[in-house]
This record gives C-alpha cells, sequence and structure tokens, in this order.
C-alpha cells in the first residue's frame, strides 16, 4: 500500500518473535521498503501479561525526504526519558498511536509538540461494540451490549511545534484527517526552546541511553567471530 499510494506509512502491528509478542510499530518508505520497527518499551497495565518488553535497540528516527519519522505508543508517550531520547534523534514527525480516547490525551500531545519542537500525529482507532465478535467470545465490561454503542471514540489529531491544532480531533467517527507541515516551523520552535540544545544543562541533568540489543542469552562463539571479522 505504501509503494501503491507513494506514502509513508506508520502502522501498529502484534509482533512475533520465538514465542514472545510485542506491540510495534513498522515503518514503510514510499517505494513500499520496510525501514524498521520500534517496540514498545513498557506495556500498560495488563498488556505486561501478553506482550513482552521493547529494549533501546528498536527506538528509532529515520530521516526522510518529508523529515525525520519516528513513534512512541499509547502511553509509553508519557515517559519522559523515552521522549529525550527522541528528540536527540532530531524527530520532525512524532507519531503517537494510542488507544487512549480521553479529554488529557490531547493535552500530552500538545506538551509533546511545544516540548520536542515537533510535529505530532496521534492516530486512534474510532469502533463500536458491532465490530467485535458477540459475547461470549468478547465481553465489554462497563460499556452497554447495544451494538452501536461505542467502544473507543477516536480523537486523532495534528498538531504544530506551536501548540496549534491543525486537524482534529476527531470523535465523529471513522474518518481520514490531514494537514500540510511546514518544516520551516520546526527552527522557529527551537529557536525559542531546545530541550536538547540551548535549553539543555547536560552538565546538570543528563541521560543515556543503552541502544544495545538485551538477550537473555549471548554466545562467546558469536563474539569471537566478530573480533575475527574486525580483524
Amino acid at each position: 500500500m505504501a509503494g501503491k499510494y507513494k506514502v509513508y506509512l506508520v502502522m501498529g502491528v502484534i509482533e512475533r518473535e520465538g514465542y514472545t509478542l510485542y506491540c510495534t510499530v513498522l515503518f514503510f518508505d514510499s517505494q513500499g521498503r520496510y525501514l524498521g520497527k520500534h517496540r514498545k518499551v513498557m506495556p500498560t497495565a495488563l498488556e505486561r501479561v501478553i506482550w513482552g518488553f521493547g529494549d533501546g535497540s528498536t527506538i528509532p528516527v529515520f530521516e526522510t525526504p518529508i523529515g525525520k519519522i519516528g513513534a512512541a505508543i499509547c502511553w509509553e508517550n508519557k515517559m519522559p526519558l523515552l521522549r529525550m531520547a527522541m528528540y536527540a534523534k532530531g524527530i520532525e514527525i512524532y507519531c503517537a498511536p494510542t488507544a487512549d480516547s480521553r479529554d488529557v490525551w490531547q493535552a500530552s500531545m500538545t506538551h509533546i509538540a511545544l516540548e520536542g519542537g515537533c510535529f505530532v500525529l496521534s492516530a486512534n482507532q474510532f469502533c463500536r461494540r458491532k465490530d467485535y465478535p458477540p459475547p461470549p467470545e468478547y465481553l465489554f465490561l462497563g460499556t452497554e451490549e447495544d451494538p452501536d454503542s461505542v467502544v473507543c471514540a477516536g480523537g486523532s489529531v495534528i498538531i504544530s511545534p506551536s501548540g496549534t491544532v491543525l486537524a482534529g480531533p476527531n470523535y465523529e467517527g471513522e474518518a481520514l484527517i490531514s494537514a500540510d507541515l511546514d518544516l520551516g516551523a520546526i527552527a522557529r520552535a527551537k529557536f525559542d526552546f531546545d530541550v536538547v540544545g540551548h535549553y539543555s544543562r547536560p552538565e546538570v541533568l543528563s541521560l543515556v541511553v543503552r541502544d544495545h540489543p538485551t538477550r537473555p542469552v549471548t554466545f562467546t562463539s558469536e563474539s569471537e567471530k566478530g573480533e575475527g571479522t574486525q580483524k
């Protein structure tokens, strides 16, 4: 689809590696080529029963002709140090897929746009009870069994680096929202506030990101092969 319509595509999936599942975002370029992935570093609440934890090796920011693109998933957007890591990589188009349709989510998205001096694109699902299998296979606590009752109310939004809402938030139903992004707005925002530049105090506050893969088992023969190759 990305190649057919010549668009950069950022999409959520449930990824399986071995016998572990991860909440993951995939990135594709406008030619349809796979760029890479981000695994949610901290599954929320009962998600931890099902999903594994991402590590520092999958916090990418991809440099593209339309800007530097990255993503954080749902409530991990509330993790200040994760955001700082992405700001340090120069993120310009900050994607924030979520399942949170509350008003307070909009406040978080505005804050991130202002804090990071970046465009924030937050996509959320709009779905009704009838979009899911009927009881007893699916039961929703706290919602009516009316087929038209809203399970998740959406709220997709696009916000500029100055905190201006460019599109959305949409709570009316399934929809496409769009906006023209002036990347010059990023420079104007950074002139006022650059959290990893002139508005930082690294001699007082700093962050170390362990961006290598963390594995439960490491074989010494693999490292020896690597050393032999380097020689």
